[in-house]
C-alpha cells in the first residue's frame, strides 16, 4: 500500500467542498477518477428527489466469482466549506474551523485505493460494485432514492461507522413526526382573554412527551420548537418536530399513536387544534449473526490482527435503505471520530487498516 498517496487521495476528496445537496463537484471529480481505473460509471440521477446538484455515483468492475457493493455517502455536513486537513503526530485533522469530512470521505478514500491497488497489481479480484451517495446526511436520500435495478450485488459493504473493526448488523426504524398546533391570536393586552395561545397548548403537550431513551427498544428527541410573533400578540401557531426511532415496529406504533393522545388532550384542554404528520424515513435493519457476510468479514478482521464486534445502534446509515432493497448489507467502522465536529479526526493508520480490509473483501474468498 502507498500511504502518501492514501493520505494525498483522502486529502484531495476532503478539501473538495460536498455539504449537503451540493455535492456536484465532488461527484464529478469521482466519475473521473473511476472511470480513469477502468470502471463503468453511470450516473444515478436522484438530485431532483433529494433537493441536490448532484448525483449517486454507481460503477462496476467486472471480476470472478460473486459480485459485491461497496458503498459510501459524499456528502457532508456542515460547516464543510474550505476544509483544510493537517496531518499531526499520524492523525489528520481538520485546521479547526470546519469539519474533516471523514465522515464519509475516509470510506471513499479506502475504496477508490482499494480499487487502484487491484489495477496496479492486475489482482484477481470479485465483480466490484460502487454506490456513492448524495444526501446521506439529511435523511439517506441519495440511498432512499437509488436506481437499484443497476445493483447485482446481494452482498454490500457500507463504510460509515466509527470504531474500526466494529460491524453494524442491526439499526432501528424512524419515523420524523412534524406538529403544528393552532390557537386564536389577540391582542396580549387588550383583549387576552379572546385569544387562544398555541405556546400554552405545545408546551403541556411536549412535557408529557417522553424523550431521551424512553424504553428497552426507542429514543425519542423533541426539537425545533418554533413560534414566530410578536410579544403582544396571544400566538395562534407552535411547531415542533419529534425524532422517534425503535427496534421493534410494533412499539414505533405505539408511541405514536401516545404523541397523539397527549396532544389531543393537551389541545382540549384550551381549545386549541393540532396536526400531526408522519414522515417514515426508513425501516429496521437486522443481518443475522450467522450471515456469510458477517463471517467472512470476521475472517479478515483477524487475518489483519483487528479485534471485530458485532453491534447495533440507534444512527442511520445507507446499509439500512440497501438492506430493504434485498441486500445483505454491513456497516463498518472507518476510525471516522468526533464526526459532525470541528474536532473531527482520524488516525492514518485506521485509514490505512480500512484501506486493507476493503482490498481483502474485494478478493474472492
Amino acid at each position: 500500500m502507498d500511504s502518501t498517496r492514501l493520505v494525498e487521495r483522502f486529502c484531495r476528496y476532503v478539501s473538495c467542498d460536498s455539504e449537503s445537496g451540493n455535492e456536484q463537484r465532488f461527484c464529478e471529480l469521482i466519475e473521473s477518477e473511476l472511470r480513469a481505473l477502468g470502471l463503468n460509471v453511470k450516473r444515478d440521477e436522484v438530485g431532483n428527489k433529494c433537493g441536490s446538484n448532484g448525483w449517486n455515483v454507481y460503477a462496476c468492475l467486472p471480476g470472478q466469482g460473486e459480485p459485491i457493493l461497496f458503498s459510501a455517502h459524499m456528502d457532508t455536513v456542515s460547516p464543510g466549506i474550505g476544509i483544510k486537513p493537517v496531518l499531526r503526530d499520524g492523525v489528520i485533522y481538520s485546521s479547526g474551523d470546519t469539519i474533516l469530512a471523514a465522515d464519509d470521505k475516509a470510506g471513499i478514500a479506502a475504496i477508490m485505493e482499494a480499487l487502484e491497488i487491484i489495477k496496479e497489481t492486475s489482482a484477481v479480484h470479485r465483480p466490484v460494485e460502487v454506490l456513492f451517495t448524495v444526501c446521506e446526511e439529511v435523511g439517506l436520500l441519495g440511498a432512499k432514492y437509488a436506481d437499484y435495478s443497476n445493483i447485482k450485488s446481494k452482498q454490500a459493504v457500507v463504510l460509515d461507522s466509527g470504531a474500526p473493526g466494529s460491524m453494524v448488523n442491526n439499526a432501528p426504524a424512524k419515523v420524523e413526526l412534524s406538529v403544528e398546533i393552532t390557537g386564536r391570536a389577540a391582542h396580549a393586552a387588550v383583549d387576552p382573554d379572546k385569544g387562544i395561545n398555541a405556546v400554552k397548548a405545545a408546551a403541556a403537550a411536549i412535557a408529557r412527551i417522553p424523550s431521551g431513551v424512553v424504553d428497552d427498544y426507542t429514543v425519542m428527541n423533541v426539537a425545533n420548537f418554533l413560534s414566530p410573533g410578536k410579544s403582544n400578540v396571544v400566538p395562534e401557531k407552535a411547531n415542533f418536530n419529534i425524532d422517534l426511532r425503535s427496534f421493534d415496529t410494533n412499539i414505533l406504533e405505539e408511541h405514536i399513536l401516545q404523541v397523539d393522545s397527549m396532544l389531543k388532550s393537551a389541545c382540549q384542554e384550551i381549545g386549541a387544534t393540532y396536526k400531526l404528520e408522519v414522515d417514515r424515513q426508513f425501516d429496521i435493519l437486522f443481518i443475522p449473526p450467522e450471515n456469510p457476510l458477517i463471517a467472512r468479514l470476521q475472517e479478515v478482521y483477524a487475518s489483519l490482527g483487528v479485534p471485530s464486534s458485532i453491534e447495533k445502534t440507534y444512527g442511520g446509515a445507507d446499509s439500512t435503505w440497501l438492506f430493504y432493497n434485498g441486500l445483505d448489507a454491513i456497516n463498518i467502522g472507518t476510525g471516522m471520530t468526533d464526526v459532525h465536529s470541528t474536532g473531527e479526526h482520524i488516525a492514518l493508520r485506521d485509514l490505512e487498516m480500512l484501506t486493507k480490509v476493503t482490498l481483502e473483501m474485494m478478493r474472492p474468498a
